[in-house]
């Protein structure tokens, strides 16, 4: 035991040493008593020989970034990369050099407040799970014995975020932006530049390749990546059906795998999706479904909404928060209306569960029930008569 007197303070220092035999110590001092320095050097002794690595204290910032280039960037997609580095952001504000044996629970929760009061519990929910992977490597590691985030609770602020500004489409809404959208198409035209270069006028009276993958979006509810990677060889015209195996990164112009296992997956579609994409096969002379007769290569993510919101204006539709994804919510709409089991609507759409399905897109129901109350409204109406 190495517990001894600095001045009017005492310190504990701890002793070990490692697998090749190489001497190392951790210290503390500053305790006003020897007992004081006594427990902690008791505490520290008890916890290196239960296999804690006591010695070892990094910020907390640093080691979840470490966690994520180690287990986590080599396999997973561009998206959620790039969700890594946001969820990093709030961390580093409240965290800062904070070592990661300093968190305590009380501590977290206090984070998960301030996360609360600024993003949806959605939001919330997903940088907990992410942060809470590399606090779990912290106990591996022996870094930490327990995991301060036990007990905690998540919030959300009810306050509408960019997420949910916007105002989603009724079912009849819906019918008139896929109207528009295959009234506008044209597989010629793909960018602003082109459409100038064709000599039409930009969002008036010609759209361009763009609203082919809009009016997919509504047909079927894939994900925009999902439809911009979609190839010739992945549509099966005999069976009705469309292979979803690749995720287009508009990016970096690569495709890549689809979000998770079960978002690789074949879905049936109406069989007058087929003639219509056929129409953009004897222009684009691309491997892409949705090439540009010029590069080959499908429209980006932000052309593609910039086509949306044109559309959208030409309906005078709100378009506050209106995305492409937005039609993937449009899509199991017309799905639940039309009283659509929720399993299939999960597999339709990728997701590995129900329970997301029913999370996500239960708020989407209201509709659909006020119609149908209508209708028990009517049936019973001459009962009383």
């Amino acid at each position: 035991m190495a517990v001894y007197k600095r001045g009017k303070t005492w310190t504990a220092r701890v002793f070990w040493r490692d697998q090749q035999n190489k001497r190392h110590s951790h210290s503390k001092g500053g305790f006003r008593t020897k007992k004081e320095a006594m427990d902690y050097w008791t505490d520290m002794d008890s916890k290196h020989n239960k296999g804690v690595n006591i010695g070892e204290n990094p910020e907390f910032v640093e080691y979840f970034w470490q966690c994520y280039e180690v287990f986590n960037k080599p396999n997973c997609r561009y998206e959620t990369r790039r969700s890594y580095k946001t969820a990093k952001g709030p961390l580093e504000d409240y965290w800062g050099h904070t070592k990661i044996k300093e968190i305590t629970p009380t501590m977290w929760q206090g984070f998960l407040n301030k996360l609360g009061k600024h993003y949806a519990k959605s939001s919330v929910k997903s940088f907990h799970k992410k942060y809470h992977s590399a606090i779990r490597h912290a106990i591996q590691d022996g870094i930490i014995v327990s995991d301060f985030t036990y007990g905690t609770n998540i919030t959300g602020t009810t306050k509408r975020t960019r997420y949910d500004k916007v105002q989603l489409p009724s079912l009849s809404h819906i019918q008139e932006i896929l109207n528009k959208l295959l009234e506008r198409r044209s597989p010629y035209l793909m960018s602003a530049k082109d459409i100038t270069f064709y000599g039409r006028k930009v969002g008036l009276d010609k759209g361009n390749i763009c609203d082919y993958v809009l009016a997919l979006q509504i047909i079927t509810g894939v994900r925009i990546g999902e439809a911009l990677g979609l190839r010739w060889r992945d549509l099966h015209p005999q069976n009705f059906s469309i292979d979803i195996h690749h995720s287009y990164n508009s990016d970096i112009h690569k495709l890549g795998p689809t979000k998770n296992k079960a978002s690789y997956r074949t879905i049936t579609v109406n069989p007058q999706i087929f003639p219509l994409l056929e129409e953009l096969r004897k222009h684009n002379h691309s491997e892409f479904v949705f090439g540009s007769p010029t590069t080959g290569l499908p429209p980006t993510s932000n052309a593609t909404g910039d086509e949306l919101r044109r559309v959208l204006e030409l309906l005078k539709l709100p378009k506050d928060g209106f995305t492409t994804h937005t039609l993937r919510h449009a899509h199991v709409a017309i799905l639940i209306h039309k009283k659509i089991d929720w399993y299939y609507i999960m597999h339709r759409l990728g997701h590995s569960n129900v329970k997301t399905t029913i999370d996500t897109y239960g708020y989407l129901i209201e509709e659909t029930k006020q119609i149908d109350e209508q209708q028990i409204i009517g049936l019973f109406k001459n009962a009383f008569a």
